[in-house]
């Protein structure tokens, strides 16, 4: 009768690139453990302090880049299936497998914050790849998470990145923290007011009791944006209430002496176009379109 093969042999024959693929090839996933290793790849799971090493980095009313090293990702997951390993056999299998277990956790991790996001529709070809490259994200801590629950956060990479437009992950940890994850380094970040914020009417000046109108563009290839003279936008003075608004005490806004003070800055900024004796009322309202607050960020160590 043949002898058993011992541990050791085992162990050798696991050293051949053969024995290693069919093993690869033959392990059952447990969409269990992939869900619970995607968590830990999208910094679920791990304790705040662990993340921030101290709250004084990041003060109330901050903002804070940082990049995820993907080793110091794999030595998470590498610590996490470590739990399993009971016999120096195991540890040889969790070595075969384990850039298979963290291919498949980085890919869960897209899939699975694309589906709890409702834009899995937009995740590009080709997800499903291998996903070892440098990840990034933010930290916001203010009022504004709160205050703008559907805040929106848009990165802007470069235009040879073939990049899912689809956070990694977007959530509000606390009352007035904000963590975004993205599956790649933006060129440059946008903060946005969420659309909602659009609306339309003069611009009170901060801390006096007059108004003002941002001026755009009403004809051209410019139409719709904001006139600017060198760096600075250009507005139209308003006045006050007594201008502004009918007599009466009605806060019924007088419409025929905006459009004429309107008209007026328009011609001195020069936008007014020779054949205009007035502006009509769609070019009336454009100029009182107050777009949501918008705050971009631009990555100084990458460039387009």
């Amino acid at each position: 009768m043949s002898k058993e093969p011992n541990i050791t042999q085992l162990k050798d024959l696991l050293q051949h690139n053969s024995a290693q693929q069919l093993v690869q090839n033959v392990a059952a996933s447990s969409p269990a453990v992939d869900d619970w290793l995607a968590r830990l790849i999208l910094l679920g799971d791990i304790p705040f302090q662990n993340l921030i090493g101290d709250t004084r980095l990041l003060p109330q009313n901050s903002l804070r880049f940082f990049y995820i090293d993907p080793t110091w990702l794999y030595a998470l997951i590498d610590g996490a299936l470590s739990i399993g390993n009971s016999t120096s056999l195991d540890v040889v299998f969790t070595g075969i497998l384990a850039d298979t277990i963290r291919d498949k956790a980085s890919v869960t991790a897209e899939k699975m914050r694309a589906k709890l996001l409702k834009l899995d529709k937009y995740l590009p070809e080709g997800i499903g790849q291998k996903q070892h490259k440098l990840t990034s994200g933010l930290l916001l801590r203010s009022s504004l998470v709160q205050a703008f629950p559907a805040l929106k956060i848009v990165p802007v990479y470069a235009p040879d990145e073939i990049v899912s437009p689809v956070p990694l992950r977007y959530e509000a940890i606390g009352d007035d923290l904000l963590l975004v994850i993205f599956p790649a380094v933006p060129v440059s970040i946008k903060i946005q007011q969420p659309p909602q914020g659009l609306q339309f009417g003069p611009s009170e000046k901060p801390g006096t009791k007059f108004y003002q109108a941002w001026l755009r563009h009403i004809a051209g290839d410019k139409t719709g944006q904001q006139i600017k003279d060198g760096d600075n936008f250009v507005s139209a003075d308003l006045g006050n209430d007594a201008k502004l608004f009918r007599a009466g005490g009605n806060h019924v806004l007088n419409i025929a002496a905006l459009k004429t003070t309107i008209k007026d800055a328009l011609k001195n900024a020069g936008a007014l176009p020779a054949e205009h004796d007035t502006i009509s009322s769609s070019e009336f309202v454009m100029q009182l379109l107050n777009t949501p607050y918008e705050a971009k960020y631009i990555n100084p160590t990458k460039t387009v």
